[in-house]
């Protein structure tokens, strides 16, 4: 998680109560909200030292409340680690493939301005794939990004509802949303109900990679469990 204030919501998957199974927090201290966003935190290495201290601790799966991690170096040319997905950015492939022809993934993003080519490139984006933004200068990137005001969940929705509607009306093929940040899943619901598409978030993320690697484990136990053994274990696992 980044190093913010800002409060997160039920729903925002930096909140531990959104998740329907344990999870662990691993704060990257001076790891700031806009300077990660806009590519200025250049200290990679304080993000791959917190997937590690998470897999000592035993974690089954781990994900990040930043989509703008699809930056990182170890990303570049696909992820070797399948039970480490850091941004809902690179589940934009699958999703396209998912689309009836003719219809498109409509990138919802706190920062359009700031999905760069290496970020395309990683998550292997389009060029011409839809992106969208909150207004810079509204309350929700205000308050997420600058931390400069406390985040109003009715202000801050609207603004999410705004920004979907108004991309549909111009793009009227759009057929899925794709939240990047992790502070949007707690609008998902909204989006849905004003647009009538279906939304992917980063709680959906974590869910299916937690049911990945839970379903790989059991799996493992099970060829690995002798015969005369009737008992399988079921491990304490996290996220």
């Amino acid at each position: 998680m980044l190093d913010t204030s800002f409060e997160r919501p039920l729903g925002d998957a930096g909140n531990p109560a959104s998740w329907p199974f344990p999870v662990k927090i691993e704060r990257v201290a001076r790891a700031y909200a806009n300077d990660v966003v806009t590519g200025r935190f250049a200290n990679d290495t304080a993000f791959t030292e917190s997937i590690e201290l998470l897999r000592a601790s035993g974690c089954l799966a781990i994900i990040s409340t930043c989509g703008f991690l699809a930056r990182l170096p170890h990303l570049k040319g696909g992820l070797n680690d399948e039970a480490v997905i850091l941004s809902t950015l690179l589940r934009y492939p699958a999703l396209k493939r998912k689309l009836p022809h003719g219809q498109c993934v409509g990138i919802i993003t706190i920062d359009r301005n700031s999905i760069d080519q290496q970020i395309r490139e990683n998550c292997r984006i389009d060029a011409d794939a839809i992106l969208v933004s909150p207004p810079r200068d509204g309350h929700f990137c205000r308050a997420i990004l600058d931390a400069a005001q406390p985040l109003e969940l009715a202000r801050a929705e609207q603004e999410l509802v705004d920004t979907a509607v108004d991309a549909q009306r111009e793009f009227p093929h759009i057929g899925l949303w794709l939240f990047e940040c992790a502070n949007m899943p707690p609008y998902r619901r909204a989006v849905e109900r004003a647009t009538g598409l279906p939304v992917y978030d980063t709680l959906q993320l974590g869910i299916e990679l937690y049911a990945k690697e839970i379903a790989r484990l059991r799996d493992t136990q099970t060829r690995d469990v002798q015969p005369a053994s009737p008992h399988l274990s079921h491990p304490s696992a996290e996220l």
